[in-house]
């Protein structure tokens, strides 16, 4: 899928939706069905079947050099990032529903989740106080780099699924608005 994005991304990024390329160029499941989706998308607007990067490189073309297609091909990023983000906010809120109900049940299984997130948390702020008041041993700068950056996705993700996404309401606002 990459080899096909990166013409489409590189030429197009002026028009492409920032939650579009940050997405398609991600990892996981969500980065595929966005790369998937971006294709399709440049496909169908451009009228040109992409099976290949030369195929990327003519759909591309042939979107730039129209402005009708422009328009469409940022209209229908919008629909496609307005379904991403209601799947997301529906996963996650379908996660703390699991966990309020297991909490009704009276069930240990709902502390998981708090448990986890206060581990996180605990050690996000142990490694950052570290990074911030000790000095590194030296070769692992690298080494504490990627903890530091790990635990900063995990530490995110914890305060993601207890308050939600405010960019991503944001942004999906934003685009509903449009």
């Amino acid at each position: 899928m990459l080899p096909l994005l990166i013409p489409i991304i590189s030429a197009l990024a002026p028009v492409l939706l920032p939650e579009v390329a940050k997405a398609a160029l991600g990892s996981g499941e969500t980065a595929r069905q966005v790369g998937e989706a971006a294709v399709s998308v440049v496909s169908a607007v451009a009228g040109v079947p992409i099976k290949t990067p030369a195929d990327a490189e003519r759909a591309v073309a042939a979107v730039q050099t129209d402005p009708t297609k422009l328009a469409e091909l940022y209209r229908q990023q919008g629909d496609q990032v307005v379904a991403l983000l209601r799947l997301d906010n529906e996963d996650r809120a379908d996660a703390r529903a699991q966990t309020v109900e297991l909490a009704k049940a009276g069930s240990r299984i709902s502390w998981g989740a708090p448990v986890v997130s206060v581990i996180v948390l605990l050690a996000f702020g142990y490694v950052l106080q570290l990074v911030l008041t000790q000095s590194i041993p030296p070769g692992q700068e690298t080494t504490v780099s990627i903890m530091l950056g790990a635990l900063t996705a995990m530490a995110t993700s914890v305060v993601g699924y207890w308050v939600g996404s405010s960019a991503g309401s944001a942004a999906k606002d934003k685009l509903l608005r449009k």
